[in-house]
């Protein structure tokens, strides 16, 4: 690799004899130039970008100083040294101002020279090494980032509870802001009949210009692009709530009208985009989606239709947030009480806020939720409950007047039915595990496997060796070994028969691979443990006990 020095310094006989040490020592390497003046180290710096200065301070006209200044400048991977007969104090404390690396005082002997060059190189290369390393990360991450914003996307539109994966996400993106809006952006292409037809070859058509629209929907705003699903595009937004909600818009709309300027120049089709309202939370972008979907419907070709604008629709109330009581019905099913009571407080709270002091419209959404919950009790068995399986808990709540006194109500049943899932959930799964362990137990003698043990219980086989391992703190076949192991050790101590022998009755079928499980379980080999139980004087107080 070929390097550029440039050496710039009043004296001929300083520019000739450093100029004479690196070109010999650094024959092929370093390519050495001269300047007289700090002008002219200026203007030899801008032509020739040299990656290594030699500068005098005191030279005619510009000083060394302001020409390391002016230089640096325009080439800021330039590495300075200084090379000057005073020895002032100021001007070395410029000179690490401005990252001079060193500074040496005349005269400066070759020897000097050369490791200073010879340093002065290693710091180079290790920093285009550097550079190198973040340029070839840099262009990993740009491979592997639109495949993250899908992943986020798809978390917004499965409508499950992907709270924790969305942080995640929000922490890769470094989104600081408060939540955002969705903008959907749709392709057709309308039949005689007015709908939209050839869905299909339409999304393989808008395959090839994809890689254009992320470029100039990321050139006019920061935003999260989803893949081509079909014949549609989903765009995340990022937003905080300050402001004017009216601007906010108008800014919204100003995104969708260019970028149904600019595919409408790559893209011959009908295109319309339909954009949601901002919401606190990315939790709660699955009501933004929605919502932009309901203005597509509004919108002409090539038309931007915000949710707001729309008769009507634009005019609802924000969404009931129907994904948090997808959570609490899901975490419900599994017997997460404390998930369970923070969903139910969320949508408490959203009911307060949109409804007010009005207790009866309250009601009679947390009567829906309810009537949910009770469902799900009595489809998971635990209508034997007695309290549980009373009619008269609608009663109750119509009782109500206070919104403090409901809230109660409602949480020491929320807590009360999801106890009672858990509680049959975990008997029917100790349940399983025991019928497991008794089939393992009669039929160790045989070459069972994994899939026979979960036939019986009837369960699959994955979904039955995580629920084994939880449950009794073993896999499959390390409870197989352990009960094999343990009647081998029996049959040693009680029975007058060969390893063999017994090798067979346990379930193995070759006599070396039984010695070495048993080794590896026991400590000794089958023959050492029946020797050693031979040997023993209270043979008989052992095999007794």
């Amino acid at each position: 690799m070929l390097y550029r020095l440039l050496v710039a310094d009043d004296e001929q006989i300083v520019l000739d004899s450093i100029k004479f040490i690196i070109e010999k020592n650094f024959k092929d390497i370093v390519m050495a130039e001269i300047a007289r003046s700090g002008r002219e180290a200026i203007e030899k710096a801008e032509e020739i970008k040299p990656d290594i200065i030699f500068m005098d301070i005191k030279m005619p006209g510009i000083n060394g100083i302001e020409a390391i200044r002016e230089i640096k400048s325009r080439c800021s991977n330039t590495l300075f040294v200084i090379i000057t007969a005073y020895e002032q104090f100021d001007f070395a404390k410029e000179a690490v101002n401005l990252g001079v690396i060193q500074y040496l005082l005349k005269p400066v002997n070759r020897e000097k020279i050369i490791e200073t060059v010879r340093n002065t190189i290693k710091m180079i290369d290790r920093e285009r090494e550097k550079r190198k390393k973040e340029l070839e990360l840099k262009e990993k991450i740009e491979s592997i980032l639109p495949v993250l914003e899908h992943g986020f996307i798809y978390s917004i539109l499965l409508f499950d509870d992907h709270s924790k994966e969305l942080e995640v996400y929000k922490g890769i993106f470094e989104i600081n802001e408060m939540g955002g809006y969705i903008m959907t952006v749709e392709f057709g292409e309308e039949d005689d009949s007015g709908n939209i037809g050839n869905k299909i070859g339409l999304s393989v058509k808008s395959q090839s210009f994809y890689p254009y629209f992320r470029d100039i929907i990321k050139c006019r705003c920061r935003c999260l692009v989803g893949p081509i699903m079909l014949n549609r595009i989903v765009i995340f937004i990022p937003s905080d709530f300050t402001g004017d909600e009216y601007f906010q818009r108008l800014e919204a709309l100003s995104i969708g009208d260019y970028i149904l300027d600019k595919i409408s120049e790559k893209l011959d089709a009908d295109i319309c985009i339909g954009i949601g309202r901002s919401y606190k939370g990315l939790e709660n972008l699955s009501c933004s989606y929605k919502e932009s979907l309901k203005a597509i419907r509004h919108a002409k070709s090539k038309e931007t239709v915000h949710i707001m604008d729309v008769p009507v629709e634009g005019k609802i109330n924000p969404a009931y947030p129907l994904l948090k009581e997808k959570v609490l019905l899901e975490k419900a099913y599994i017997g997460d009480a404390s998930e369970c009571i923070q969903a139910f407080e969320f949508i408490f709270d959203w009911l307060v806020t949109e409804y007010g002091n009005s207790i009866q419209n309250i009601k009679n959404k947390l009567i829906e939720l309810m009537v949910l919950l009770y469902r799900l009790a009595w489809d998971y068995g635990a209508e034997e409950n007695e309290f549980i399986n009373r009619r008269h808990y609608l009663d109750e709540m119509l009782e109500f007047e206070e919104l403090s006194k409901l809230k109660i109500w409602c949480r020491e049943r929320i807590e009360y039915i999801v106890r009672s899932i858990s509680s049959i959930r975990e008997k029917k799964i100790n349940s399983l595990i025991l019928k497991a362990r008794d089939y393992i137990d009669k039929n160790f003698k045989s070459e069972i496997t994994l899939e026979d043990v979960s036939r019986e219980v009837n369960v699959s086989p994955h979904y039955f060796s995580r629920l084994f391992k939880e449950e009794t703190g073993e896999n499959f076949i390390e409870y197989l070994t352990s009960v094999r192991i343990q009647k081998a050790k029996e049959l040693l101590e009680n029975e007058c028969i060969s390893v063999k022998e017994i090798c067979y009755q346990v379930g193995y079928g070759d006599p070396n691979y039984f010695s070495r499980i048993f080794k590896k379980v026991v400590g000794i080999t089958p023959t050492d443990y029946k020797r050693i139980i031979d040997s023993n004087p209270y043979k008989e107080a052992v095999q007794n006990k």
